[in-house]
């Protein structure tokens, strides 16, 4: 399967995909936002998972531009809960 490169999905299609950084740590995408100083800068509010596959209880927010060489997988059904 090819994805057109003018294709495009609403944030909300994002919430709950699985992402991988460069060193192999996994995160689970809670939600997005913005700063109403700055709202051209999209943050992304991650959830890390620890040691033992849990979700970390806390998120923290990390911009959607510095996310590009992070591997996205979407999950559906996932429980953002």
């Amino acid at each position: 399967m090819q994805i057109g490169k003018n294709s495009s999905l609403s944030l909300n299609e994002l919430k709950g995909a699985l992402l991988r950084n460069e060193h192999g740590a996994e995160f689970r995408i809670h939600d997005f936002f913005v700063q109403l100083d700055d709202a051209t800068k999209v943050l992304v509010s991650i959830r890390e998972y620890d040691d033992e596959g849990n979700l970390e209880d806390g998120s923290c927010g990390v911009y959607l531009s510095s996310l590009k060489n992070w591997s996205i997988q979407l999950q559906r059904g996932y429980s953002n809960d």
